[in-house]
């Protein structure tokens, strides 16, 4: 795989998978660009693409968690496999991206009143207050946002939302 084709496949991923140990966005987005670059500086593709910038996003979180905090100077990968596995960490980051990249493609109005709602918590009447709709309308963006994302995701997705 080209590295333009990589960085297309794993970026937003991995930017997820980062954001998990450093819930920081723009230090999410430094960790995983300077892995990618640090990927092109190697020169010759990892067998195991995918590995090696997992590995390498999780090492250099493991880095900026350092650098944030003198107490966690001996922090190693494996002190944080606690609650979910690396593997699973990885593949949720995925399904993530994948549902996020849906929500993204969804017509700007309906992506709008589907976020107020199950991203933000807000309830229809208070959408509606906020754009000027009617509850009636409300309700049926998020519908239709819900039927077009389970018609492309697996209702796993739906765990972040519901």
């Amino acid at each position: 795989m080209n590295s333009d084709a990589l960085f297309r496949n794993y970026y937003r991923p991995l930017c997820i998978y980062a954001l998990h140990y450093l819930l920081d966005v723009e230090q999410v987005e430094d960790v995983v660009q300077d892995c990618f670059v640090r990927l092109l500086e190697i020169g010759d593709e990892p067998q195991n693409a995918r590995g090696w910038l997992y590995t390498a996003v999780r090492n250099r979180c493991i880095d900026q968690l350092r650098r944030k905090n003198p107490l966690l100077t001996n922090i190693q990968p494996e002190d944080l496999d606690g609650l979910i596995s690396d593997d699973e960490a990885q593949e949720r980051s995925f399904r993530e991206a994948h549902l996020w990249e849906a929500i993204d493609n969804l017509p700007s109005r309906c992506r709008e009143v589907f976020l107020l709602s199950k991203r933000d918590g807000l309830t229809y009447r208070e959408i509606a207050q906020r754009l000027d709709l009617s509850e009636k309308t409300v309700e049926h963006q998020v519908s239709k946002a819900l039927k077009r994302l389970r018609g492309q995701q697996s209702n796993f997705f739906f765990i972040f939302f519901l």
